[in-house]
């Protein structure tokens, strides 16, 4: 990523009135636009049928498509004319943050899990009457 380019997430719905492949086709149509005008994909997400919450030009269902981008501020206009099309019901751009992946959880191996065992098994096992003892020595009776 330029120094001069910003992060940019863009989610758009697609009208539902195309296939799922005349979906996707429009989905890399507007990736490749956004490459023509000088930005660079970091990463793509994938495109799902949706219901809507409410309707939105009279379409109760519609196709979710995202990708995040970085792109030269001056070249915002040109990209947002391309959202501007009758297949897009609704798009949101915003600025993106490129988050760092998550570690996968990794479990502890079996030495570390046996010397917790042995930790546990070595505290010595406290005699019932010498508790009892120290308490009545404490509470003074």
């Amino acid at each position: 990523m330029d120094k001069s380019q910003t992060l940019y997430e863009v989610a758009y719905l697609i009208s539902p009135a195309y296939s799922e492949e005349e979906a996707r086709s429009f989905h890399q149509s507007i990736k490749n636009k956004a490459q023509g005008a000088g930005g660079l994909i970091e990463r793509d997400g994938d495109i799902a049928k949706r219901r809507l919450a409410h309707p939105i030009k009279k379409m109760a269902e519609g196709y979710l498509a995202s990708f995040l981008m970085a792109l030269d501020s001056g070249k915002l206009t040109e990209f947002k004319s391309a959202l501007s099309s009758k297949e897009v019901l609704r798009y949101i751009l915003s600025h993106g943050n490129l988050q760092p992946a998550r570690l996968p959880y990794k479990p502890r191996s079996k030495s570390q899990v046996e010397k917790v065992q042995i930790a546990a098994d070595t505290q010595p096992a406290s005699n019932i009457a010498e508790i009892d003892k120290k308490l009545e020595e404490i509470l003074g009776k």
